[in-house]
C-alpha cells in the first residue's frame, strides 16, 4: 500500500469532495450543493492493477477555526512547538465533542497526510479563512492550496495573494473540468514539497501514464470488436408461408435494435474502462449523442463526406441491412425502404435523399424465409466509428466530479474521421474491409486486433 496520503481540507461547501472525486477517479464520492455533505473522514484510494498509488482523504469542513486557533495560541511554546500543540489539541478535544470537525480533519494530517487546501475562487476572498490557513501551517505538514472555481465569477487573484503567504504552492484546479494532464501536474507539484517521497511520486506518475495507454488500447479493441460484431450481424426468420409486410418490418426493427444494442454495450465497456460507472444517459434515445444511430442528421454529420467516400471508391449501392431476402419460389419479391426511404446507387447517396437501400430477393428454399444482414453499406461503419470515437474522447478527459449528462451533440458540429489525413482513412478502410469480409467463426479475431492497434496509433499520432 502506498504511504502517500492527501488530506483534502477547507471550509464547508467549497468543492473538497469534487477534488477527491476527480483525483481518485471515483464517481461514488457524494457531491451536493448543500453544505455538510461530508461529515466524516473517508479514504478514497487510487488503485492501478491492484496497487494503491495514493489515497485521498475527504474531510469535513472547518466549523470553529477561530476558536480552535485561539486555543492553540494559548497553549503554544514557540514556533518549534506548534505541531506538538496541534497534537495536544487533538488529545484534549477528541473525546469532548467541543471541536468535532476540526478534530476529524486534523487527525489524518497529524498522522502524516499531506495537505490539499481547497477554496472557492468564484467567491470573494475573506480574512476569516486566514485562521484555517494558520492552523494548517501549525501542523508543519507539506501543503498545497487549490483554487477551485465552483461558479463563473473569478476572484482568483485576491485569493492567490493571501494563499501565497501560507502555502508554498498555489494552483488553480477546476475539479469538474480537469483532464488527465492537469491531474498529473498536481502530483508533479507536490513532488517539490516532499523530496522524501519523490521516488514514490515518480513511480505513481509513470503508472498513471501506463494506465492511460492501457485504457486507450482496451477502448480501441472494444470499438474494433463492436464494428466486427455489427458488420457480421445477420438475423434469419422463417415463415410458415409467404412473408408478410408486417414480418419484414418487424425483422428490420429487430436488426436495427441489435445494432444499437451493440453500440450501447461498447459504450458501457469503455465507461467501465475509464471508471465512469454512474454516467447518466437515456438509453432508449442514445442521448450520448442526442441523436439516434439511424437518424438522418447523424448520417449527414458523421462519417466520411460524400467526396471522401467517392474518392476512396467506397460508394456502392450497399445495403444497411444487407437485404431482407424473401425465400419465395425463386422470384424477386419487392424492393422497400429500410431507413429514410429506398433509393439505391451512387447518385441516391450523393444527393442525401435517402440513407440506405433495402433489396429483397426471392430464393427458393422450400419455405418462406426472411434474412437481414450483414451490413454492406460503406458509410455505416464510419458513422459507427465516429460515434464511438466522440464518446471515447469525451470520456478520456472527463473529470469524475462532473455529474452532468454526457451529451456530445452540443460540443461537436461534425465528427472526427472526415478530418483524418487521407492515408489514415485508407488504412482504417482496409481494416473495415477485412472485418466486412471475415466471419467471427473463421478467424475474425486477428482482424479485430489489427484494427485496434491501428486505431490506437491513429489517435495517439493525431493528438
Amino acid at each position: 500500500m502506498s504511504r502517500f496520503l492527501f488530506a483534502v481540507v477547507g471550509h464547508v461547501n467549497k468543492g473538497k469532495s469534487s477534488i477527491v472525486s476527480t483525483l481518485a477517479e471515483d464517481d461514488s464520492v457524494a457531491i451536493a450543493r448543500e453544505a455538510g455533505t461530508t461529515i466524516e473522514c473517508r479514504e478514497f484510494p487510487l488503485r492501478i492493477d491492484g496497487r494503491t498509488l495514493f489515497t485521498l482523504i475527504d474531510t469535513p469542513g472547518f466549523e470553529q477555526a477561530r476558536h480552535a486557533l485561539a486555543w492553540l495560541r494559548e497553549h503554544e511554546s514557540g514556533a518549534a512547538g506548534r505541531p506538538a500543540a496541534v497534537r495536544r489539541f487533538l488529545e484534549e478535544h477528541a473525546a469532548t465533542g467541543r471541536f468535532p470537525e476540526e478534530c476529524k480533519l486534523l487527525r489524518p494530517i497529524v498522522d502524516g497526510a499531506g495537505i490539499l487546501y481547497v477554496v472557492d475562487g468564484s467567491r470573494p476572498y475573506s480574512p476569516e479563512y486566514e485562521t484555517e490557513m494558520e492552523i494548517l501551517a501549525w501542523t508543519g505538514q507539506p501543503r498545497m492550496a487549490l483554487i477551485n472555481r465552483i461558479s463563473e465569477a473569478d476572484h482568483s487573484e485576491s485569493w492567490r495573494a493571501a494563499l501565497d503567504q501560507y502555502f508554498s504552492i498555489v494552483r488553480e484546479f477546476n475539479a469538474k473540468q480537469a483532464g488527465f494532464e492537469e491531474r498529473l501536474k498536481l502530483l508533479r507539484a507536490f513532488r517539490e514539497l516532499r523530496e522524501d517521497m519523490s521516488a514514490e511520486l515518480d513511480e505513481a506518475i509513470a503508472a498513471l501514464n501506463r494506465e492511460r495507454e492501457r485504457r486507450l488500447r482496451e477502448s480501441c479493441r472494444a470499438i474494433a470488436a463492436m464494428l466486427a460484431d455489427m458488420l457480421s450481424l445477420t438475423l434469419v426468420e422463417r415463415a410458415a408461408g409467404d412473408p408478410t409486410e408486417s414480418q419484414r418490418e418487424n425483422l428490420e426493427k429487430r436488426f436495427l435494435e441489435q445494432l444499437r444494442l451493440r453500440e450501447r454495450r461498447c459504450r458501457d465497456e469503455i465507461e467501465d474502462i475509464y471508471q465512469h460507472r454512474r454516467i447518466e444517459r437515456q438509453e432508449e434515445n442514445l442521448a450520448l449523442l442526442d441523436e439516434d444511430l439511424f437518424a438522418e442528421s447523424t448520417w449527414l454529420r458523421l462519417g466520411l463526406s460524400r467526396n471522401q467516400l467517392a474518392v476512396s471508391g467506397m460508394i456502392s449501392g450497399g445495403l444497411i441491412g444487407g437485404g431482407i431476402d424473401a425465400a419465395l419460389s425463386g422470384a424477386t419479391f419487392m424492393t422497400g425502404a429500410l431507413v429514410g426511404g429506398a433509393i439505391g446507387g451512387v447518385s441516391a447517396w450523393l444527393t442525401a435523399d435517402a440513407l440506405a437501400h433495402t433489396k429483397i430477393a426471392g430464393i427458393s428454399l422450400g419455405g418462406g424465409q426472411l434474412k437481414a444482414g450483414p451490413v454492406k453499406n460503406q458509410q455505416f461503419p464510419w458513422i459507427a466509428l465516429d460515434r464511438a470515437l466522440l464518446h471515447l474522447n469525451a470520456l478520456r478527459n472527463r473529470a469524475h466530479a462532473c455529474r452532468d449528462m454526457l451529451n456530445l451533440a452540443a460540443s461537436s458540429s461534425d465528427g472526427i474521421v472526415r478530418h483524418w489525413p487521407r492515408p489514415v482513412r485508407q488504412k482504417i478502410q482496409t481494416q473495415i474491409n477485412q472485418l466486412q469480409k471475415a466471419h467471427l467463426v473463421s478467424g475474425q479475431f486477428p482482424y479485430i486486433e489489427k484494427m485496434a492497434i491501428d486505431l490506437q496509433n491513429t489517435i495517439t499520432e493525431l493528438e
